[in-house]
């Protein structure tokens, strides 16, 4: 495989493996399953955490992915604006559904591992143990490492293939309905179908001259003449442009002296020579079709995916709200990434123990350790016993108290004459 292939491979590894997980953003190389708390932590949710170090590597990886992959200046520019937003975004979902993995005792074997590395290699086009360890070495791992790193996606992939995926139900008579309500954006509108030669400018400078040969190529057709035998001698001179299949061309496709000929020809008739770029143009109208709405039976499994992928987006917003609902969460974001809850779906009012939980900031000249509230405001939901028997409800989360965020403090000095 060569070096283009490999890095190519290598960026694919880096890529997420869970494509369910797409539509929460969920990036980068998965937390380990208990972080070490490093300079302090920014996140708890029930017994998950994320660290300021979690967070930091997290960033720098995207603005690196953002800096080589976004061209648009503009549209880079916004993404590395938002870049700690969208970071802390991710790592919020991720420990949401990395918590709930922890309730269900959701665990990944060595076997499901083997297959997913396997898969990968397959479809990176990966044919040895070789190029294999060197597509790592590309993307700056180890084979333990992505074994570590599938086996966390793998187990938020079945998270959401148990509780979301499995409640995504879209009977005919839905896909009926979405057809009868929508039934315009399966109209295909009228569209003829076009071949066509150009007299040149470039060669045959007299626009007369250019005029009389593109009149003998249409009258030689006319007469019955195939196409491509009716140019064959201009061709030789470089006097006409080779025969050009245009296609099925629809309103607004071509320029507007060409689609005014084009929609007065009949199945198989010649237009009249049309100037535009580079010469004379001759068409031919090999077939049209009059507009028309494509039948439901050809269209039902297009209209089965994007329904799909509707309410699997609708179930996911709502399960992740129940989630939060469910979850004691403690976030203390760097200001950078302050405004992240901008970034996820609506919460339900009234049930975000977020806020009830966020320490208060301390009193400028009473810098004392501050405390998680113990009354709670009205209306906050706060689970403190599971509901097992309860149809669709979430096992309450059993986490000890996180209590508020607070940094590491430094370590102390070494004593005199040490």
């Amino acid at each position: 495989m060569d070096r283009k292939n490999r890095t190519r491979a290598a960026s694919l590894l880096l890529a997420g493996t869970v494509s369910g997980l797409v539509s929460l953003g969920i990036t980068g190389s998965a937390l380990p399953a208990r972080a070490e708390v490093v300079d302090r932590i920014v996140l708890r949710i029930n017994d998950e955490i994320a660290t300021l170090y979690d967070y930091e590597k997290r960033k720098a990886e995207m603005i690196d992915d953002i800096s080589h992959r976004e061209r648009d200046p503009a549209e880079r520019q916004r993404l590395l604006g938002q870049a700690g937003e969208i970071v802390f975004k991710d790592l919020y979902e991720e420990l949401l559904l990395r918590s709930r993995a922890t309730q269900l005792d959701v665990t990944i074997t060595d076997d499901q591992i083997d297959r997913a590395v396997q898969q990968m290699r397959e479809s990176n086009g990966i044919k040895n143990d070789e190029e294999f360890q060197a597509a790592l070495g590309q993307a700056g791992l180890t084979l333990p490492k992505l074994r570590e790193r599938l086996r966390g996606d793998l187990r938020l992939r079945e998270v959401l293939g148990k509780e979301v995926n499995s409640k995504i139900k879209v009977d005919e008579e839905d896909l009926r309905r979405y057809y009868r309500k929508h039934v315009d954006e399966f109209r295909v509108p009228e569209q003829v179908q076009l071949r066509e030669t150009v007299v040149l400018e470039a060669t045959v400078k007299d626009p007369a001259e250019r005029a009389k040969l593109a009149a003998e190529i249409k009258a030689a057709i006319a007469g019955g003449q195939p196409f491509d035998k009716a140019i064959e001698p201009y061709l030789v001179t470089k006097q006409v442009g080779a025969l050009t299949d245009l296609g099925w061309v629809s309103p607004g496709d071509l320029d507007p002296a060409l689609e005014k000929a084009a929609w007065s020809l009949e199945k198989g008739a010649v237009s009249v020579p049309v100037a535009g770029r580079g010469g004379l143009h001759v068409l031919q109208a090999t077939d049209r079709h009059e507009s028309y709405i494509k039948p439901f039976s050809e269209v039902s499994s297009a209209i089965q995916a994007k329904e799909e992928e509707r309410v699997y987006k609708d179930k996911l917003a709502e399960y992740m709200a129940d989630l939060q609902k469910e979850s004691l969460i403690v976030a203390d974001p760097p200001a950078e990434a302050a405004g992240f809850r901008n970034l996820l779906g609506p919460v339900p009012a009234g049930s975000d123990p977020l806020e009830a939980l966020r320490s208060p900031a301390p009193a400028a000249k009473a810098p004392a350790a501050p405390q998680v509230p113990v009354d709670l405001p009205p209306g906050t939901k706060v689970p403190t016993a599971p509901a097992p028997n309860t149809p669709g409800a979430l096992p309450t989360p059993k986490p000890t108290d996180p209590g508020p965020p607070a940094a590491v403090p430094p370590p102390s000095p070494p004593p005199p004459g040490s």
